[in-house]
Parts: C-alpha cells; sequence; structure tokens
C-alpha cells in the first residue's frame, strides 16, 4: 500500500503541473525523473533492495543517458497555453446544473479548473518554476512506487511469506491508491468549503483512463519480474510521455511553430534510441 500512496500523491500534481507546462511537457519532465529514480533504485540497490546489473552495462548507461538528454531537449519546447474560452476544453452551455458541482450559473464550464493567460511575465515564470519543481517531485514519487514490493521479495529473511510473483501485489498496492487518492480528495472538499471543482462530462473519461492505467500497471509488475527496474523504468516511464507529446500536438494543439515541432522530432527520436538501447543491454 506504500507504493499505492507514493503513486497517488505524485499522480494529485498531474492537473496543476499541466495546467502550466501543458500535457505533453508535464509528462516528461515527470517522466525523466520517473526513469531515473527507478532506474537508479534498481541498478544500485537504493533503499534496501538488491542492485541488478544488466548484460551490457556500457549500453544502459548509454541508453539511460539519451533518455535524459530527450527529457532535456523536451524541457526547450515551450506550449502554447490553453483559454477557459477554448471550444475544446468546454462543455454546451445546455448542460444542466446537475452536470458540474460548481460554476453552475456560468454559460460554459471548462473541463478542468483554468487560470488566465494575460497574468504578468514575471509571475507566469515563477509558476512554470514551481510547476517543474512539483513535477520533479512527483517523478520521484512514481520512481519509488515499486520499492516496498521489491524490498519484501528482496529480504526474505524479514518477509518469509513474500510472494515472487509481482501480480500478488497489485491488489495491495491498487488499495494503497484508493485509500490515499480518497483522503486528498476528501481534504479537498474540505478546502473548497464544499465546493469543489468538478465536471460530470470528465467521469466517463476517467473510468476509461483509470482502467487503462490499471491493466498498464498491472503489466509494468509483471515486466519487472522479468527484467529488472534498471530495464523497465527507461523504457516504461519515457514512452508514455512521447505518447502525450504526440497528442500535444495534433490534438491539444499546445505545441506549434516550426522551431518547437524541430525540437519535438529531435526529443521524440533521442528518447525511443535511449529507450531501445536500454532493452537491448538486458
Amino acid at each position: 500500500m506504500l507504493g499505492g500512496a507514493s503513486w497517488a500523491i505524485g499522480n494529485a500534481t498531474a492537473i496543476p503541473i499541466m495546467n502550466q507546462l501543458g500535457i505533453g511537457l508535464g509528462m516528461l519532465i515527470w517522466g525523466i525523473t520517473n526513469c531515473v529514480m527507478g532506474w537508479a533504485s534498481g541498478r544500485f540497490g537504493l533503499f534496501g533492495i538488491k542492485a541488478t546489473t544488466p548484460s551490457i552495462i556500457w549500453l544502459n548507461y548509454f541508453g539511460l543517458a539519451a533518455v535524459v538528454v530527450g527529457g532535456v531537449i523536451f524541457s526547450q519546447v515551450k506550449p502554447t497555453p490553453r483559454s477557459a474560452s477554448s471550444d475544446e476544453w468546454t462543455t454546451p452551455s445546455s448542460a444542466s446544473p446537475s452536470h458540474t458541482v460548481r460554476g453552475d450559473d456560468d454559460p460554459e464550464t471548462p473541463l478542468i479548473s483554468q487560470h488566465s493567460s494575460s497574468s504578468p511575465v514575471a509571475y507566469r515564470n515563477q509558476k512554470r518554476v514551481i510547476s517543474i519543481a512539483t513535477a520533479l517531485v512527483a517523478g520521484f514519487l512514481y520512481g519509488v512506487t515499486f520499492v516496498p514490493v521489491i524490498y519484501m521479495q528482496d529480504n526474505k529473511d524479514l518477509y518469509p511469506d513474500a510472494s515472487d510473483v509481482g501480480l500478488d501485489y497489485v491488489f495491495a498496492h491498487f488499495n494503497g491508491i484508493f485509500v490515499t487518492s480518497s483522503i486528498i480528495f476528501i481534504s479537498y472538499i474540505a478546502y473548497s468549503q464544499n465546493a469543489p471543482f468538478m465536471n460530470a462530462s470528465l467521469v466517463g473519461p476517467s473510468l476509461i483512463a483509470g482502467t487503462m492505467w490499471a491493466i498498464a500497471q498491472s503489466s509494468w509488475f509483471v515486466a519487472n519480474d522479468n527484467l529488472s527496474q534498471a530495464v523497465t523504468f527507461p523504457i516504461i516511464s519515457m514512452v508514455p510521455g512521447v505518447v502525450a507529446a504526440l497528442w500535444s500536438v495534433f490534438y491539444f494543439k499546445e505545441i506549434a511553430g516550426s522551431r518547437n515541432l524541430k525540437l519535438l522530432i529531435l526529443a521524440i527520436a533521442v528518447t525511443l534510441l535511449g529507450a531501445i538501447f536500454v532493452g537491448i543491454s538486458k
């Protein structure tokens, strides 16, 4: 449950980060931190788990370096801020009051809480720095999410009944996420004085996304059993960021302009190359 709690706390920062940095850049910043943290834990045996050595050490290092360089290049991409009036972010004015918890009287209700992009440049830059720092913390929390499970598996003297099968820990992991997320949500309701921002049109997509994530996370447990964290983290933590960047370009239109697109193509190529090298290093 501790690993699930760590993941849930990191995930709670996702929307504020994406509001400021965009979905592509936000995911890629916390993805690279997640990647390095998870890789280092498995490679050097941090937090009491056993170190694992890849078959081709230099290729593993080279692949990791490529992934990190790709993340640095991604950080140079400047997304276009989205305004609350954008059609893609709003629901029709015909929505009934029951569709939202707050903002019922507004003609249009944004899908996620938005902040004005007309604020002073210095203030926006400050918010950007804070968001980047938050993304780094989120990446760290994501990176240690499997540590409690692997610690139990590697220390049979302390946990003689611990299973060697990763899937046996999925239920406890997901329960940790559920309990922690519930605490965060209740705290948010109290903070907002029982007026939380919520849009009913997001419930269905959220359930679908959660189901997709649960399948992917369960698969990650299996991958760790067969490849070790030193191999799985650079691949699994960075490729979703590449996919998110493509969504930013082709659907959300957050990334545009010749310079941004060239940097994005280069970053994707370097990141994918690094992920391939890490996989081969096993």
